[in-house]
C-alpha cells in the first residue's frame, strides 16, 4: 500500500495582511493630510483671483455688465432767466420747473480689474468701479411742468421747452455725482458680494472652516472705509451684512 505524504501545515498570510494594513494606513494618512490642508490653508490670493477671472465668462451676463443697483429718485430741474431793455429797464424773470422721477441703474464691468484676497476666513474682494447706465430713464407719465413769465416776457413756454431738452444731459451728470453714487454704494456692494459668494460656493470654499465672510471694496470708497476691515460692511454666510 502506497504511503500518503504528510500534509503541509498552512501558514498565516502575514505578507497579505501587512500589505493591506500599509495600504489602509497610506489611505488614512492621505485623507488626513488633505483635510488638514483644506482646514488650515486658505486659497492663495493669486490662485483664487485667477480662478475667479476664468469663471466670469461662464457666469456673468453676455454683455459683460453685472447690474448692481436700481433706484428711483424724484428729481427737480429749475431754470430762471431775466431780461432787460437796453440793460436798464427790467422786463421780468421767467422761471420754469420740471419735476419727474428718474430711474438710475448701475453696473460693474466683469472684465475689468478684480482681485480676491484671502485674509484668514475673510475673502476681501477689490471690485471694479460701479458706473451708471446712461442715459437714466424717466417716468414721463409722472412728469410735472410749470412756468411763470416776467411782467413783460412772452417766451416762458420756450424756456420750459429748453429746460426739458436739457434734462438728459443733467441726468447723466447727476447719475455719476457723489450724492447719487453714495446713495447706491451699499446696494452695489451687496450685489457684488452675492455674485462672489456663488463662485466661492462653486469652488466649495464657502463654509464654516474656510471662507465665511466677504468684504467688498470699490476703488472710490471713502478713505475711512478702505482703511481697514473693521470699517467695511462685512457679508456673512447668509449673504447679509454682519452686525457692526
Amino acid at each position: 500500500m502506497a504511503e500518503t505524504p504528510p500534509a503541509q501545515s498552512r501558514q498565516f498570510p502575514w505578507r497579505v495582511l501587512i500589505i493591506a494594513v500599509l495600504i489602509a494606513f497610506l489611505t488614512v494618512a492621505g485623507l488626513a493630510a488633505w483635510y488638514t490642508y483644506r482646514l488650515f490653508n486658505p486659497p492663495i490670493t493669486a490662485k483664487i483671483t485667477q480662478e475667479f477671472k476664468e469663471y466670469l465668462p461662464t457666469a456673468g451676463p453676455t454683455d459683460g455688465l453685472l447690474e448692481t443697483a436700481t433706484c428711483s429718485v424724484p428729481e427737480s430741474f429749475t431754470h430762471s432767466e431775466s431780461a432787460w431793455l437796453f440793460n436798464v429797464i427790467p422786463l421780468g424773470t421767467n422761471v420754469s420747473e420740471i419735476r419727474v422721477p428718474a430711474i438710475y441703474r448701475y453696473h460693474v464691468d466683469l472684465f475689468s480689474g478684480w482681485k480676491l484676497e484671502a485674509r484668514g476666513q475673510v475673502c476681501v474682494v477689490t471690485a471694479p468701479e460701479f458706473n451708471p447706465d446712461l442715459p437714466p430713464a424717466i417716468v414721463t407719465s409722472q412728469m410735472e411742468k410749470s412756468t411763470s413769465a416776467g411782467w413783460l416776457r412772452f417766451d416762458a413756454n420756450d424756456d420750459l421747452a429748453t429746460l426739458e431738452r436739457d434734462i438728459t444731459d443733467e441726468l447723466n451728470r447727476r447719475a455719476d455725482d457723489k450724492v447719487h453714487r453714495n446713495y447706491v454704494r451699499e446696494a452695489c456692494r451687496h450685489a457684488v458680494a452675492r455674485f462672489v459668494k456663488v463662485f466661492l460656493m462653486k469652488e466649495d470654499i464657502w463654509r464654516d472652516d474656510r471662507f465665511h465672510q466677504i468684504v467688498v471694496v470699490f476703488p472710490d470708497d471713502p478713505p475711512a472705509t478702505a482703511a481697514s476691515d473693521e470699517n467695511r460692511t462685512i457679508y456673512t454666510l447668509d449673504g447679509q451684512p454682519a452686525p457692526q
